[in-house]
């Protein structure tokens, strides 16, 4: 654990605790927890936490998100929890970029983009846990879905928390705001709770629908929610996933929230996607 609960309530990261200015009396973030944890001084090996004893009264609670390592789904919707938390208390935040170019069959970089002067420091090119727990020198970037599930299956859920994702246009969102499950996505995109940048959605696959000029991956579908990712005749070629690799897997998959009008009697929303890199297995 980073981050802990002060007797008055508050959160305080590790990095930022003083036993003399915040006392000894510290417990579990989780609101379902609460346990009593205790503060562990940094080596160079470690990097300062807080833990509980394993003993007695201090132990997480099995509904407590560092009881355990969490699945995808369970991590978002514990960052999604403690994200509101720490940004309640002015935690410091890691703003991180999402660039997805990489993944565009379409994208062709300038020359510019691709050539980097020999004096400019190199860009890390995917973020990950080593440069949450470091001061970040140089700005760090999301441009895969394999980096967004290594995060949320790797990191514990309060760093996850403290990321802030700077979209295109200049955008700065609560990485818990970008990922959702596609039945939430789809909710917020009808009652206009959705802004004009790319999400996160993740979700099972129920049926794959092939016609002569579009595909249809659908999740699985609800009374009030048809959700489809969507590829184009022209981006067939990088698509290789058969019908078997896909149906009844939960997947992570990347791309703008469209409403689907067509059918009067149901809302619909599609993702539209390009290749196999905008699937990811979970």
């Amino acid at each position: 654990m980073h981050s802990a609960l002060l007797s008055d309530r508050k959160v305080v990261t590790a990095k930022a605790y003083d036993e003399t200015q915040h006392g000894v009396i510290l417990t579990c973030m989780d609101k379902s927890c609460g346990v009593p944890v205790y503060y562990i001084k940094g080596t160079e090996e470690v990097v300062p936490h807080f833990k509980t004893s394993g003993k007695g009264d201090s132990v997480h609670k099995e509904s407590c998100g560092f009881a355990k390592k969490l699945s995808f789904q369970e991590s978002v919707a514990k960052v999604s929890e403690y994200q509101a938390s720490l940004r309640e208390h002015g935690i410091r935040e890691f703003v991180v970029k999402l660039n997805m170019n990489s993944i565009d069959p379409d994208f062709e970089a300038k020359v510019v983009e691709r050539e980097q002067k020999e004096s400019e420091p190199k860009e890390k090119s995917e973020l990950d846990d080593k440069a949450l727990k470091e001061s970040a020198g140089t700005p760090q970037s999301i441009s895969s879905l394999k980096s967004v599930k290594k995060l949320f299956t790797t990191v514990e859920p309060d760093l996850l928390a403290s990321i802030i994702v700077s979209v295109k246009g200049g955008k700065r969102i609560p990485i818990s705001e970008l990922i959702r499950h596609y039945s939430i996505a789809h909710k917020a995109l009808w009652d206009m709770k959705t802004l004009d940048v790319p999400y996160f959605i993740h979700g099972k696959i129920q049926k794959v629908i092939r016609r002569e000029k579009v595909w249809y991956i659908n999740f699985s579908n609800t009374e009030d929610c048809l959700f489809s990712l969507v590829l184009f005749d022209r981006h067939f070629k990088h698509f290789t996933k058969k019908d078997d690799e896909l149906i009844g897997k939960e997947v992570l998959a990347f791309g703008y929230l469209k409403k689907n009008e067509f059918n009067k009697e149901r809302k619909g929303t599609e993702m539209i996607i390009k290749s196999d890199k905008y699937i990811e297995y979970l």
